[in-house]
């Protein structure tokens, strides 16, 4: 029979024994988890703990192993013959410093593992005495002392029996330990199954302690950067207690072999080698895990510092995103349906980055990224790059959303199947959410626009080159004519009210037929009262949303608020909160029957919804006769003011799942307060939450 015995041949005949031969006894069953981890609760103090050096007494442990194993080898073949087996200095590994255990402490652990009765209640009560006495030690390094002191008392059994043939004194130490009983056993299967085995008990104790010391190393790591090292760490006195139980087991077993009775039974070694081995895999788990959550935050980190602090070339940067490598796979050009290299038509460009969590483009955006493409291919400065973010593994009908997507793009486009590593960078650092996110960054990847998606949805081409110099210069244009006027049928209106200081316009929506239809009704009744025409008073009544047959279109009102909502963004963003106040008053009338702005000229001068705006036109000859003093607008929202200080109606300013920068900050347009947030901005002007 071959010593070195395959892991599974010595599993199965190790089974196959301990039906034959094992009596009723306790079993590991009644030792759960939970049951150990409130039992060791204890073996901690709140005293400063001692250390020792971990990697070093790794070294001796694997030494001394090694050794061993070379010297059982060689004790086997050589049946008796005299000499001793020289170990090859170059197979060994030597500590970087001395170590400097324990030495009386190392003894008394020895001690209470030797001449032992075999058994699990035996050996579990060992391991709770041997923690005893190691209180002041982490877990980690009572799992190596003890460890240490077993391998002590292995090492010096085989040293004995090499030099026994050669060295007098060796040959009476090995007599007096009766150390040939142990060589009897080196054709055993316990003896396989214990100690002489890659797969064997020890080897896997040895393996689990290296994982133990390797969490601990990895504790500068946050564990909120890395919460699989949380869990492992929190599993070190659990797999502590496990690696001790084994080796006083294992030291049990030795001191058998040498006594010359009946060791640990079949049964029992089988539980121990399972629980070992379920332990290594566990083990090897979380650091597969942490191992990917680390190169996740190496990753991050280093997105963030190209970005912010140590520009690179985007090429580097763009294939570090996408597949966080120095050279990211090709991505397909869709103006040719070839694949190309990053470097290939990246160099020297400006990269337009559109990244979305969703395979579901509105229509408007795709046209208006087409547009864009369109436009900057003209100069040949920039590169557009779609990045799908697919959730891993895809959802039906996610590939085929994806090919229908990319057969309506000409620009560069990331494979299907890429599963994006800069994932966290996306989200934290330019905070991908739902919506579409449009990134513009220079040759050497610093941004140059966080998300200039809002830009196109509100100017389109005219966005171009998509940087905050650009939106500064739009920004100063008029809110009507940027947001309003092309979502009217009434394209003259423009020379109104940018020209015409002085004119009076009136637009308004809603999704109420009736209430659109009342408020048609009243506008034009007073428009026609003999004291609007006596003071020469006019206004132009400007219906938003409508397609060109004149009827309410739910896809024209659905770009209408996305504009509106893109522009509160961009002007929140570069003025501020109050800046901001007529565009977020308007957005809290999106859910309202209907609305109204009334401007004079390019100024707004108020805005107004639901049934207070239509009440305030309603109750026309009650603030009529204000007109000659105060003029149409100054009246009207005088009026509408009135009415909306005595009104409880709370004010919702909803955000929807935008990328990039929101605000978290919003002052209520109706009462300057700060208003309430959470998905939506909320404030009810002092009074209850009236919905």
């Amino acid at each position: 029979m071959s010593l070195l015995r395959s892991k599974s041949s010595a599993t199965a005949l190790a089974l196959a024994l301990s039906q034959q031969t094992d009596k009723e006894e306790p079993d590991l069953k009644h030792l759960s988890d939970d049951v150990i981890t409130n039992r060791i609760f204890n073996f901690t103090t709140d005293e400063e703990m001692m250390k020792i050096d971990l990697d070093n007494y790794v070294v001796f442990i694997e030494n001394v192993l090694k050794a061993s194993d070379q010297i059982c080898v060689a004790s086997h073949w050589a049946q008796g013959s005299k000499g001793n087996f020289v170990l090859a200095e170059d197979t060994m590994n030597y500590p970087s410093s001395p170590i400097d255990p324990p030495i009386c402490t190392l003894h008394q652990i020895s001690s209470e593992m030797a001449c032992k009765p075999p058994g699990v209640e035996t050996v579990h009560k060992t391991t709770l005495d041997i923690l005893s006495k190691l209180t002041r030690y982490p877990w980690e390094a009572k799992a190596m002392l003890i460890f240490a002191a077993f391998m002590t008392n292995y090492g010096v059994l085989w040293h004995l029996d090499n030099h026994s043939h050669s060295d007098p004194l060796a040959k009476s130490l090995a007599m007096i330990k009766r150390v040939g009983l142990l060589r009897k056993e080196l054709e055993s299967v316990k003896y396989g199954q214990v100690f002489f085995n890659q797969n064997s008990m020890i080897y896997n104790c040895l393996k689990a302690v290296k994982y133990i010391i390797e969490f601990k190393s990895l504790s500068k790591y946050d564990t909120k950067d890395v919460p699989e090292l949380s869990a492992a760490l929190r599993r070190i006195p659990l797999v502590s207690y496990w690696i001790i139980h084994i080796l006083v087991a294992s030291s049990i077993e030795l001191h058998c072999y040498l006594s010359g009775v009946e060791g640990q039974t079949q049964k029992y070694l089988n539980e121990m080698t399972e629980k070992v081995s379920t332990l290594v895999l566990t083990l090897e788990n979380h650091m597969q895990f942490i191992r990917e959550q680390q190169e996740e935050v190496e990753l991050y980190r280093w997105l963030v510092d190209q970005t912010d602090h140590f520009p690179t070339d985007v090429t580097l940067f763009l294939a570090k995103l996408i597949n966080g490598k120095h050279k990211a796979r090709p991505l397909i050009n869709c103006s040719t349906q070839l694949e190309e290299h990053i470097e290939e038509f990246m160099k020297e460009k400006k990269l337009i980055l559109i990244v979305s969590r969703s395979l579901n483009f509105s229509r408007e955006d795709l046209e208006i990224l087409q547009s864009i493409y369109k436009e900057v291919k003209k100069e040949n400065k920039f590169e557009m790059v779609w990045i799908p973010v697919i959730s891993d593994p895809p959802n039906d009908g996610d590939e085929e959303a994806y090919e229908a997507l990319k057969s309506e793009m000409k620009w560069f486009v990331v494979p299907f199947a890429t599963k994006i590593a800069g994932v966290r960078f996306l989200e934290e650092r330019w905070e991908l959410r739902e919506d579409l996110l449009l990134v513009v960054l220079d040759t050497q990847s610093k941004v140059e626009f966080s998300n200039a998606i809002h830009l196109t949805r509100v100017w389109e081409k005219e966005a171009i080159p998509l940087s905050y110099d650009r939106v500064k210069v739009l920004m100063k244009k008029n809110w009507i004519d940027s947001t309003v006027l092309k979502f009217t049928d009434q394209p003259r209106l423009k020379s109104l009210v940018v020209i015409n200081q002085e004119r009076n316009v009136i637009f308004y929506g809603g999704h109420n037929p009736r209430w659109v239809k009342n408020f048609e009704e009243s506008a034009e009744a007073m428009k026609r009262d003999p004291v609007t025409r006596e003071e020469g008073i006019t206004f132009e009544l400007v219906p938003v949303g409508r397609n060109n047959k004149g009827e309410h279109d739910p896809a024209v009102m659905f770009n209408f608020w996305m504009a509106q909502r893109s522009y509160f963004i961009l002007k929140h963003q570069l003025h501020g909160s109050t800046a901001s106040e007529d565009i977020s008053r308007m957005i809290s009338y999106e859910t309202e029957k209907g609305w109204a702005i009334i401007t004079k000229g390019p100024t707004v001068v108020f805005i107004g919804g639901g049934d207070l705006i239509l009440k305030a036109i309603d109750e026309f000859q009650i603030w009529k006769k204000n007109l000659r003093q105060v003029g149409f607008s100054g009246s009207f929202k005088d009026y509408f003011d009135e009415l909306t200080a005595s009104s409880l109606h709370c004010t919702h300013v909803n955000i929807i799942g935008f990328s990039g920068w929101i605000p978290l900050i919003i002052t209520c347009p109706v009462c300057r307060r700060y208003m309430g947030s959470g998905i939506r901005f909320t404030c009810c002007h002092g009074g209850p939450d009236v919905l």
